[in-house]
């Protein structure tokens, strides 16, 4: 199967230990990460930040292991949402 690059988008409670937790899914897999993007969350209706943050994820694998890592970072307490956003047409 062809290796191709993957962006993983989670929304995920922001808590001392989140960013290690998932970090370490990667690593058990042996995937490398190749770029890792957090920001805070502003909720929209009162203008401060919320409890959460986006992590933007770009990986190297096929399809299948890419899904199977996205279920598994699903697990994680504090993850609220993950999605690859690869195909997705953001512009």
């Amino acid at each position: 199967m062809a290796k191709t690059k993957h962006t993983i988008v989670a929304v995920v409670e922001d808590k001392p230990g989140v960013l290690n937790r998932m970090a370490s899914v990667f690593r058990r897999r042996g995937f490398n990460i190749e770029s890792v993007n957090v920001i805070e969350i502003m909720d929209v209706e009162s203008s401060e930040l919320s409890r959460l943050v986006r992590m933007t994820i770009v990986v190297a694998g096929s399809a299948t292991i890419i899904e199977q890592l996205r279920k598994q970072l699903e697990k994680i307490v504090d993850v609220v949402k993950v999605a690859d956003i690869t195909t997705e047409n953001i512009l």
